[in-house]
């Protein structure tokens, strides 16, 4: 019998990594921004037409934060900020380059255009400065500062008439997520300057985020963290009173704001109703309510399971979004008709076919409650030799996400090749409700590594794993989580793979970029007072309880987590005799992006794993 062939990295590569997608305001056009390779690009299309590249050769990627915020659109224009930290500006029916509107002198992200085409206010980070900005979209002057004082801003949206904006503000300690606020600001002047604000919803433990005015200028709606999940709040304008429209109960209505422009509901034209996403147990529904019933619909989208980025046409009750499932690379949606739509390539569709589905895996963690994961069988066998295959087991980043039934390019690539997958969401993963995330607080080191161990001892009790054939793989926040497993637990796993991991807590927490400057307050505590802790947690100063093998990787352009942390991993275990690989990679950051660079990590990963598992 013939061996099936495995996914190649070279069809992986050519999956479209699709960041945002908008209508234009005629809703004659759909505008998106996609990575292609390490550089951003902004497309667009009429519906049914051609495609067309708008961005020439800028690398069009939000500069703030871990990015995002690629782009706005009207009916003629695009806006979008470069990697140079200038804002561009190109039309759709002009065959002209894109030109600069600001001069790059900061990162930049989420612009947002006023009614009238005329102005543009933005998010910048400048040093350790972040703030709101307007400028004017023909270029001609300079910026002007429009908000300051808060540590970061997000998510700036015009009222229709353009004498009111609103956005989202936070400030360290806290992350987004636990403390995010509303702010209604008053313009006003020839030069449109802000003369009031108004702190409308948020707080401490109670985020507000994703501010929306109605297209009739009634309403502003936000969603806000209440108990366990999320509200959806109307807000009147005119006699400032607040009315929840859509109470969150076993289900949340956006995702943490990793990333700036993130939308997870919208307004229809006639301001009569709102199309939503649930987010629930790593999968997403769509939803309508329609205002003066107040009663909520579900819309039929599948095959899609997992959904983001929102957008309703301003002409229409159509719908776009990037959908995907465990087997469906993540892709443009439309939603037309009661009718999703979906234009799969013949590559996506080649990669579909390479992912089984996977099984939801429920496990008992400590404290008499429930941990979750996904187990994805291999397509077929490695060897006649185990009737059980080898099993790879990741651990998801942040910490403060999840792994979620998207298609995963991971998972394709290990069971095309005979290996089982699994993926862990410990204490701390969102999707299941703010306690289950809060339960990592200060627990960070110690509740992820007591799922992940949980988690692969079910898998072997319910005959899906070897207690012998299992392999730990995670970046970043997971990197840290395989680190500290491998030290708790030797043996459990008979290799690790740590990409751009945090190793030492102490150095992270000194030195890590504005964004994150203050989370480990939250995952272990206040580095004043519990700085043992800290210390106890840290890989790298108990290196010597690693028995089984490491494979290392990471980029030399990071500012998230220093190169020098996996440097002093991969030295301290040489020394103690541990077999040890070690890849850093020129010119990527915090995350891998080149192709060349996925090509030899994958391939010295299957490498690494053959040898050892």
């Amino acid at each position: 019998m013939k061996k099936p062939v495995p996914i190649s990295i070279e069809l992986l590569n050519q999956l479209p990594r699709i960041n945002d997608v908008r209508f234009s305001r005629d809703g004659a056009r759909l505008v998106w921004s996609e990575s292609i390779g390490a550089q951003g690009v902004i497309f667009e299309r009429k519906i049914n037409g051609k495609t067309r590249r708008l961005s020439g050769e800028l690398n069009a990627r939000g500069g703030v934060g871990y990015g995002g915020g690629d782009l706005d659109v009207n009916t003629t224009q695009v806006v979008f900020p470069d990697r140079s930290g200038s804002l561009f500006m190109t039309f759709f029916d002009q065959n002209t380059k894109p030109k600069p509107i600001t001069p790059a002198w900061s990162s930049t992200a989420s612009p947002a255009l006023s009614p009238d085409g005329k102005w543009v206010i933005y998010c910048y980070h400048a040093g350790e400065s972040d703030g709101l900005a307007i400028t004017r979209t023909h270029g001609l002057s300079w910026p002007s500062q429009l908000a300051l004082g808060a540590d970061f801003y997000m998510q700036p949206t015009w009222h229709p008439s353009g004498e009111r904006i609103v956005w989202v503000e936070w400030s360290h300690p806290d992350m987004p997520w636990d403390a995010s606020r509303v702010k209604l600001g008053e313009l006003g002047g020839m030069q449109l300057r802000l003369f009031e604000e108004h702190w409308i919803a948020g707080g401490k433990n109670h985020s507000a985020s994703q501010p929306l005015f109605s297209p009739d200028g009634k309403w502003l709606s936000y969603i806000i963290r209440d108990g366990d999940w999320d509200n959806l709040v109307l807000y009147n304008l005119k006699k400032r009173t607040h009315k929840i429209l859509i109470k969150g109960e076993g289900f949340h209505l956006r995702l943490p704001d990793w990333i700036q422009g993130m939308r997870s509901y919208g307004w229809n034209v006639s301001s009569s109703a709102l199309y939503y996403f649930r987010y629930s147990h790593s999968e997403t529904t769509l939803w309508k309510i329609n205002l003066p019933k107040g009663k909520s619909e579900q819309l039929d989208i599948s095959p899609v399971q997992w959904a983001v980025q929102l957008d309703v046409s301003p002409t229409g009750d159509d719908l776009v979004f990037l959908g995907s499932s465990t087997k469906i690379p993540k892709q443009i949606c439309l939603y037309r008709n009661g009718r999703l739509i979906i234009t799969q390539t013949d590559i996506e569709k080649e990669a579909g076919a390479y992912c089984a589905d996977p099984v939801e895996i429920t496990f008992p963690i400590p404290g008499g409650k429930t941990g979750y994961g996904f187990y994805y069988p291999p397509l077929h066998s490695q060897s006649n030799t185990s009737s059980k295959p080898p099993l790879i087991l990741h651990v998801h980043g942040g910490p403060t996400s999840a792994n979620t039934k998207t298609f995963s390019n991971d998972a394709a690539y290990f069971v095309s090749r005979g290996y089982a997958y699994a993926q862990v969401n410990y204490r701390g993963s969102s999707g299941y409700g703010y306690a289950y995330q809060d339960a990592l607080r200060h627990q960070w080191g110690v509740a992820d590594v007591e799922d992940t161990i949980a988690f692969a001892q079910a898998l072997v009790a319910q005959g899906l794993a070897l207690s012998d054939r299992m392999a730990l793989l995670g970046s970043s926040a997971g990197g840290f989580t395989v680190l500290n497993t491998l030290i708790r637990q030797p043996g459990l796993f008979k290799a690790g793979i740590c990409s751009y991991g945090v190793s030492d807590l102490l150095e992270d927490a000194r030195n890590t970029h504005k964004y994150e400057k203050y989370y480990h307050q939250f995952l272990v505590g206040d580095l004043s007072k519990n700085r043992q802790r800290f210390i106890g947690r840290s890989p790298i100063n108990h290196i010597k309880k690693i028995k089984d093998p490491v494979a290392l990787f990471h980029g030399d352009e990071d500012k998230v987590v220093s190169l020098n942390q996996t440097l002093a991993i991969y030295q301290k275990l040489v020394e103690n005799g541990i077999p040890c690989e070690l890849q850093v990679y020129p010119g990527e950051g915090h995350g891998f992006r080149k192709p060349e660079t996925l090509k030899d990590y994958y391939e010295k990963i299957e490498a690494f794993l053959n040898k050892f598992l």
